[in-house]
């Protein structure tokens, strides 16, 4: 039976949300990201009835309940339950944001719940999707997850392995790095972020996913990601930007979202 309006509302504010969701009863969750109007910039088909799907390293789902909405089949929603399994660089330390392990688990399982849509949770690591035994998809959707890897080839590789139809693929890219070398493969290493090792450009990113035996079939971006209501909008007086990065950061980035790719593909046969 639905979730009274004023109980879903006292549990979403319970839990710290990575996505926004527009949920009944006009709740929306107090994401980091709010990919809303940002999902109909990117080249998902109107219907993937009869389709089976897979959102690898999806976070709390927003883009496994998106799928599902647009009707197709069977969605798996991938991602590790416990945030300290994941890669990130410099000294091993939890991020605060996190708070433990089985958030993402406990927000998704309330939109699956609110909602009514039926999409399985799987826990594991994209890294071992060849062994898993999860079958074969017709979209395998791969977002914001390559530059927070150690080894981003790798993880396509696994990816291709499940894949017997397209993968899409979306990433941040580095602006400055695609208007200096807009023919060139190149990336940009992390600049004080422990969740990220390094952001490529827009060709970078295309050869990335081809370097993971995939053939490009079509690419976009960059286009803006915007970020969510749980980032403040501005820098406290304690917190004043000090670099240049920083002042990017607040001047740009957080009023406008982070300059993002998209590229389709199909494995390599």
């Amino acid at each position: 039976m639905p979730i009274p309006n004023a109980d879903l509302a006292t549990r979403v504010a319970e839990l710290k949300w990575y996505h926004t969701f527009d949920l009944p009863g006009g709740v929306t969750t107090p994401g980091m990201f709010d990919h809303r109007r940002f999902v109909t910039k990117l080249p998902f088909p109107a219907s993937l009835a009869g389709k089976r799907c897979l959102d690898a390293a999806s976070a709390d789902g927003f883009f496994s309940f998106e799928m599902a909405r647009r009707g197709a089949d069977e969605v798996v929603s991938l991602d590790l339950p416990d945030p300290d399994a994941q890669d990130f660089s410099g000294v091993p330390r939890k991020r605060s944001w996190a708070i433990g392990p089985g958030r993402a688990n406990q927000c998704f399982a309330l939109v699956r719940e609110a909602t009514g849509l039926d999409v399985e949770r799987v826990d594991g690591s994209v890294y071992d999707l060849e062994k898993m035994g999860l079958g074969q998809f017709d979209l395998v959707f791969l977002g914001n997850i390559l530059l927070h890897l150690r080894d981003p080839i790798g993880a396509v590789q696994a990816v291709r392995t499940v894949t017997r139809g397209e993968l899409l693929s979306v990433e941040p890219v580095s602006f400055p790095q695609t208007m200096l070398r807009p023919f060139t493969p190149t990336g940009q290493f992390s600049l004080g972020d422990e969740n990220t090792f390094w952001t490529p450009n827009l060709c970078g990113h295309r050869a990335l996913i081809r370097a993971g035996g995939f053939d490009v079939i079509a690419a976009g971006g960059p286009i803006l990601q915007p970020m969510g209501s749980l980032y403040p909008t501005r820098p406290d007086r304690a917190h004043l930007p000090r670099s240049l990065h920083e002042v990017v950061y607040w001047s740009f980035t957080r009023p406008f979202g982070k300059a993002t790719s998209w590229v389709r593909a199909s494995p390599i046969r």
